[in-house]
């Protein structure tokens, strides 16, 4: 059974060599090493194997002179070198969309929690672009290493796409589009929603909606699991967006445009456009959903050239167009 050990040795010639006897000894395979320094001691991290538990594990280190031995069971997939399992990690979040939170703390193995001489968790603070916080913590404490590690590795995925505006409205083009989201939209996207009002994101999704998003909703947002994500585009910014969900006894869509492009056409285009999705995908009628009174999403309708059936159900609007006749 493979364990990752955590343990602090006296920085001195030999020491690596009375460990690794000990670990003979005992019929343990070292799999794996990383070294991380700390004055005039080092803190080493192995990957052993063999047919010990966890409590005699930490015997066999304590005796070949470590201190603050710390042993946690890991899966056999988990051994692969530092280096590369961070620059994986970075591929994931930036193209993928994993959400950097959950990427860390598999780096940073914050589980499984039963660690032998359990002595209480270290905390680790992380500064994001924005200065918040991400807090991580784990009852094995965090070296040096780990914490620059973890740092660079959140500021770089948080610096990806710093370039383009996340506050300010985005600058008037002559000639928006409309077109199927893709992955490369996540970023666009979320800042499109940091961008809209608290009750234009009301409106879309019928329930106050926590900003900055997360990396992970994005990528809902324009890969749904049912249906099709609509963006309108104007120049480098997505402006407004749309997802168009199949369903009976009749295929739904919500809709959402920046305050900034309200009543200049980005409504009815996203109409239009949602409206010949649904009726490729065979829909008699397609129903767009918005909480309370949108009055900009019916003129979007009846500009698209739609005479819509208007329901309202407790809280929620349903605007219902025919497809077919």
């Amino acid at each position: 059974m493979p364990w990752r050990v955590r343990t602090t040795l006296d920085d001195r010639p030999g020491i690596l060599a009375e460990v690794a006897q000990a670990c003979g000894h005992a019929g343990l395979n070292i799999v794996s090493m990383q070294v991380f320094g700390v004055a005039d001691r080092v803190t080493d991290e192995f990957v052993v194997d063999g047919p010990l538990d966890e409590v005699a594990v930490a015997e066999v280190f304590a005796k070949a002179g470590g201190t603050d031995v710390a042993v946690t069971r890991i899966e056999t997939g988990t051994i692969v070198d530092a280096p590369t399992r961070y620059l994986e990690a970075v591929h994931q979040v930036l193209e993928e969309g994993r959400d950097v939170e959950e990427v860390l703390r598999e780096l940073l193995a914050t589980e499984p929690p039963d660690v032998a001489d359990y002595a209480g968790h270290d905390v680790l603070d992380l500064v994001r672009r924005g200065g918040t916080t991400l807090r991580i913590s784990r009852a094995v404490p965090f070296t040096p290493a780990e914490r620059s590690r973890a740092q660079a590795l959140l500021s770089l995925v948080s610096d990806a796409g710093a370039d383009l505006p996340l506050i300010a409205p985005s600058a008037f083009h002559p000639i928006p589009l409309v077109r199927e989201a893709a992955l490369a939209d996540i970023d666009a996207v979320a800042a499109l929603h940091s961008r809209c009002s608290v009750e234009t994101l009301y409106a879309r999704y019928q329930t106050p909606l926590r900003m900055p998003m997360t990396t992970r909703f994005a990528r809902r947002l324009v890969v749904p699991e049912h249906g099709v994500a609509l963006v309108a585009q104007a120049g480098l910014d997505v402006v407004g967006h749309a997802v168009v969900e199949p369903g009976e006894p009749r295929w739904t869509a919500q809709v959402l445009v920046e305050d900034a492009w309200s009543a200049r056409g980005i409504g009815t285009m996203l109409v239009r456009q949602a409206a010949a999705t649904a009726r490729a995908g065979h829909a008699d009628a397609l129903t767009f959903l918005s909480a309370g009174s949108n009055d900009a999403l019916l003129r979007s309708v009846g500009s698209a050239g739609f005479v819509a059936r208007v329901e309202r159900r407790d809280d929620v609007v349903h605007i219902t167009v025919p497809l077919r006749g």
